[in-house]
């Protein structure tokens, strides 16, 4: 259920943010990992958690439901940033309170190889990979209708999650229990919509064309809207200029990073003009806009008055601001360090109005993200070669890719019948899906096969392999098992392309300077951090997947999902005194 549209990335566009290398800035050493630490990092064995069975022990000792479940996803939250960033955190109240009251993993994986924005957050409350949820990208084709479009738009055009083939916690909720409120808010409109589902009763984000919070006609239309217009806008932050909060070790700024709209990669950052028209830009990609969803939040938690009932209640909160920044300025970038420091404080507000309104024992707070991030390339190589070792790293653009196609489907086909177009309709990493009226049906075959191998030979290519052999499970001995279970996961017959490509480790594609979609333990590593009512403090290495966390709600709040990948987390029960009237925090 397409809508035929102009494609959507996964950051802003690369006309408003200054997403190529800058140059003439300092050029001081990047010294955040050194190569040969990265490469011990990201280059273990790939893993698949332990599938876990069987009712969590917090869920066993709960003597009654959550009231409130809050899930809040950080855009590009890289499994190894809170101890990474720990030292910068200026409260104990944010991530440090998560790990030190609740349940946090450290080892949580995404089991699928296409890490990006639509695929993440429609596994995080579903518990179904893409293979099941039918979300391969934040764009695709549906190789039946034709239709290329966009993973939240359906086919008139209108945002909603008409695309997830499978339900979400919420929808799950509001089928067992019609009166529980299901809340979405994002800046990306993908995040809210896919978190929150098609039976969310307000799902909002935010529209940088029309600079306001809107929904669509999917959803009930919130009362309390123009209200959220009116004191969190964009508005609010014309003039303010973005400086870092603490002190750092980290160098201000580095060659290979990108840099600010009408600015550089070196702090301070200033918000543009209203009138300049990478305004909206500047503030999306500053903390300033993460404050504003946080304001956002807080507003729609007290006018919804969410968790105040015996009916359970959901808010499901996208923070796109990091992935935005993310991709200019990098994983180990000042800009990313400061900008979790902010979050960081952002967090201990959101506790602490939990606290005061719902009670700790009566909420279950989620932190996690839809996918990691690489590191960028220039920047890799760049340490290798200061400690005389060697990193394959680089990018690919589709244009690249494009063009080998084209050039070997000349030589063994033929020429095209319109020379103006090519023998690719479109890429929608990791997708190449042809354009098949260049090719006649005898050909199909030997079109994928010449396709496939014209791929394979770009430098930078790690794997390149027709659908049709990944759907059949027809595994290449070049790709080992468990890379290929990713690979499966991410695959939904349908919508995939006829080819897909996924880069070499410490490659990527694309003009940002930093970037993600792969199957390699950078992209997929995410933390997983849960408080609240029935679960006791714990810091475990313990494998699991984003993928449990969905029947793990579930669970807690007497729900079950018919089909889902993943299993209830190993949480274990409060100690019986938090039920006794001792808790510190909340009531």
């Amino acid at each position: 259920m397409l809508y035929w549209h102009h494609r959507r990335s996964d950051q802003l566009p690369q006309d408003d943010v200054g997403v190529q290398p800058a140059s003439g800035l300092r050029g001081r050493h990047h010294d955040a990992f050194n190569g040969s630490a990265l490469i011990r990092l990201f280059g273990a064995i790939l893993v698949i958690p332990v599938v876990l069975l069987g009712l969590t022990g917090a869920a066993k000792a709960q003597k009654t439901r959550p009231r409130l479940i809050v899930v809040v996803s950080f855009d590009q939250f890289r499994g190894d940033y809170p101890s990474k960033f720990s030292r910068s955190f200026t409260t104990a109240g944010g991530f440090r309170r998560m790990m030190a009251e609740g349940a946090n993993f450290t080892s949580c994986y995404y089991d699928h190889a296409n890490n990006i924005t639509g695929p993440g957050h429609a596994t995080l409350l579903t518990g179904c990979y893409p293979v099941r949820s039918g979300i391969v990208g934040n764009d695709f084709c549906d190789l039946t209708s034709g239709r290329c479009g966009y993973c939240a738009q359906d086919t008139t055009g209108t945002f909603s999650a008409a695309n997830l083939r499978v339900p979400t916690l919420g929808d799950l909720l509001r089928r067992s229990e019609p009166k529980s409120k299901v809340v979405g808010i994002a800046i990306k409109d993908r995040a809210a919509i896919l978190m929150a589902g098609k039976s969310a009763t307000s799902c909002i984000w935010y529209d940088a064309a029309a600079r306001r919070w809107t929904s669509s006609a999917a959803y009930p239309q919130p009362p309390w809207l123009s209200q959220l217009n009116a004191k969190h806008n964009v508005d609010k932050y014309i003039g303010a200029v973005w400086k870092p909060i603490t002190a750092s070790n980290l160098p201000d700024s580095v060659d290979g990073e990108g840099a600010f709209p009408g600015g550089s990669n070196a702090f301070p950052h200033r918000i543009l003009d209203p009138s300049h028209q990478k305004f909206v830009a500047s503030v999306l990609i500053s903390p300033f806009s993460m404050e504003m969803l946080f304001d956002a939040t807080r507003t729609v938690i007290e006018r919804e008055k969410l968790g105040r009932d015996d009916a359970p209640d959901i808010l499901c909160v996208g923070v796109s601001t990091t992935d935005y920044a993310g991709h200019v300025f990098g994983p180990d970038s000042r800009e990313i360090e400061d900008m979790y420091v902010r979050a960081d404080r952002h967090i201990e507000q959101l506790i602490d109005l939990l606290d005061r309104t719902v009670g700790r024992r009566h909420y279950v707070l989620a932190i996690t993200s839809d996918h990691g991030v690489a590191p960028i390339p220039e920047i890799l190589k760049r340490q290798a070669e200061q400690q005389r070792a060697v990193i394959d790293a680089g990018r690919i653009r589709e244009a690249e890719i494009q063009k080998l196609i084209d050039s070997a489907m000349v030589q063994t086909i033929g020429a095209r019948d319109d020379v103006a177009e090519s023998y690719v309709r479109e890429i929608y990493e990791p997708s190449i899906y042809l354009n098949w009226k260049q090719i006649a049906n005898h050909e199909r075959r030997e079109a994928i096969d010449v396709a496939v191998r014209a791929v394979s030979s770009h430098p930078g290519i790690g794997i390149a392999i027709a659908t049709d052999s990944i759907i059949a499970d027809r595994r290449p001995s070049s790709i080992d098992q468990q890379l290929w279970n990713y690979i499966r996961n991410s695959t939904f017959a349908g919508r995939t392309g006829e080819i897909v490509m996924y880069p070499k480790q410490y490659w990527i594609i694309g003009g940002n300077a930093a970037t993600h979609g792969t199957p390699y333990d950078y992209d997929r590593w995410v933390p997983m951090m849960i408080l609240g009512g029935g679960v006791a403090n714990i810091t475990t290495p313990r494998p699991i997947a984003p993928v449990d966390l969905a029947p793990s709600l579930a669970t807690m709040l007497g729900l079950r999902f018919t089909t889902v990948d993943g299993s209830p987390m190993p949480l274990p029960p409060p100690a019986p005194s938090l039920w006794n009237g001792k808790r510190k925090n909340g009531r």
